[in-house]
Parts: C-alpha cells; structure tokens; sequence
C-alpha cells in the first residue's frame, strides 16, 4: 500500500482512516448541523485524497446484491453446476458476513470488538 507524503495521518492504513471517518461522522451527528459538523471534522483531519481512500474503503465493503440477482437470473437453468454452486456459496458466505458484523456492532463490552473486526477488515458501526 502507498501512503501520500502529505498525510495528515501519516502511515495509516485505509481501514484506518475509515476507523476514523466513521467515528467522526457519527460524532458529528449529536451537532446542531451534523452535515457541516462532519464536513468540517472530516477536512481538518484528513486531505481530500485521504477521505477519498476512507470513503472507497467503506464502499467497497457493501455486498452488490443487485448484481449477484442479475448473474443467478442470467444463469438460470442453464446455468452448470459449478456456476450455480459458487453463487450459492458467496450468498452463504454474505449472509453469515453480515451475522458476524451484526454481532460486532451488538457485541458488549465483553469482546474486544476492535480486535474481531480488524481480522475482517470491517468497521465497527459501519454498516446502514
């Protein structure tokens, strides 16, 4: 990974920056204006291209059921057995992702939930 030399966060990684975001945002929701609050937080913490990093890492963490819908309607019945089982395993695979980070965000102060979502590179809070 390539870090820019004019960092305001020098050495972070983009699941570190997106920590970061997240917490900002979702302090910034308790502001008279929560818009402008986190637009303000989020500019004097990091360049433009850092947030651009954050925002891509959070992005890139949604599941695209739409297009999973649109190869299991494009495979249909003609599909081969190897097709149809992948699809079944990633939908597997993406409900019990979303139990496991349901579980993150619920989770007490019983589990060190920073240390459990780091190992999926998920953000505690993330999720919609």
């Amino acid at each position: 990974m390539t870090f820019l030399q004019d960092s305001k966060e020098p050495g972070r990684s983009d699941w570190e920056l997106a920590r970061l975001v997240v917490h900002l945002r979702g302090f910034a929701a308790y502001a008279d204006d929560p818009r402008a609050d986190a637009a303000r937080s989020l500019e004097a913490a990091f360049t433009a291209d850092e947030l651009r990093r954050a925002d891509a890492f959070l992005e890139a963490s949604r599941q695209d059921a739409g297009r999973l819908a649109a190869v299991e309607a494009r495979l249909g019945e003609d599909g081969t057995g190897d097709e149809a089982w992948l699809v079944q395993q990633l939908t597997t695979a993406w409900a019990r992702l979303d139990e496991l980070r349901d579980r993150i965000d619920t989770g007490g102060s019983l589990m060190a939930n920073t240390h459990v979502a780091s190992a999926i590179d998920y953000i505690r809070g993330s999720r919609p």
